[in-house]
């Protein structure tokens, strides 16, 4: 009974314990690790690939503020100043600031463009406000 007898490792041989396999972890971090470097890489040496958001949001305010002026300036053109102390210049070109002036009728339109008028409406309003209309 107590004469069994332990086979000795073989030299030549590992066993399941002196065997070292690479941990999952370490697999984890090495593929982390280079995508953190090439990520890195692609910002350095990259950096104008796609536009930021911020850029788009900027492009897009700035497409939007030119399509309001085009239309308040389409609006204006149907107009000339109503202060009457400019000659009546169309209101396009003027730049007065005078009560019921250039500046204060295109304010007028800016506002009532932004509220989602379309320029036809905007059109009769500034007809019906400051009655200048260009015939």
């Amino acid at each position: 009974m107590g004469n069994k007898k332990r086979k000795a490792p073989s030299k030549g041989k590992t066993t399941n314990r002196n065997r070292k396999e690479p941990s999952y972890w370490i697999i984890v971090a090495v593929i982390g690790i280079a995508f953190i470097i090439g990520f890195g890489i692609k910002i350095a040496f990259f950096p104008d690939q796609s536009p930021s958001s911020t850029a788009r949001i900027q492009e897009t305010s700035a497409r939007a503020d030119e399509d309001l002026k085009g239309r308040i300036l389409l609006v204006a053109s149907e107009f000339r100043c109503a202060c009457d102390g400019c000659g009546e210049l169309p209101l396009i070109e003027c730049e007065c600031d005078m009560p019921r002036g250039a500046l204060e009728e295109k304010r007028f339109i800016r506002k009532k463009l932004e509220k989602g008028l379309s320029v036809e409406q905007v059109i009769q309003l500034v007809e019906k406000k400051y009655a200048h209309k260009i015939i």
